[in-house]
Order: C-alpha cells, then structure tokens, then sequence
C-alpha cells in the first residue's frame, strides 16, 4: 500500500473499536499490538484480542480490548 501525503482520521467507539481513514500503511501487527504508518507519525494500538475486522487502501476497522493508542 502507497503511504498517504494527507492526515488521517481516527474514531474510537469505547474502548473495543477503532477506524482509521487514510492510514497509509499496515506495519507490524498481532492480537496484541498493531502499529500503522500514518503521514507523518507513526500509531501503535496495543491491546488484548486485537483484530482487524477490514481494511481497504483507504480505511480500517480494529476491535477487540484497546488499552492505549500512542502516536
């Protein structure tokens, strides 16, 4: 995936789900910590029984128990 030159845009629904729009790119990730390459940051989600629902080139879903989001 081509990394995006604009800002992306993240919805937290509670503290089981996450969407992100204009992600850039997916680097690491496991049911415990998934780490995106965003424009011009970089966003770790670490938590417990992480999943990722869907993604497109364009945006992602992730649930499971969110612990914390860092940038």
């Amino acid at each position: 995936m081509l990394e995006r030159k604009s800002p992306f845009v993240c919805s937290v629904n509670g503290a089981k789900e996450i969407s992100i729009e204009n992600y850039g790119s997916l680097g690491d990730f496991s049911d415990k910590k998934i780490v995106l390459n965003c424009y011009k940051c970089k966003m770790v989600i670490e938590g417990e029984g992480l999943l990722i629902e869907y993604f497109t080139d364009v945006d992602m879903k992730i649930t499971g128990h969110i612990h914390s989001i860092h940038f």
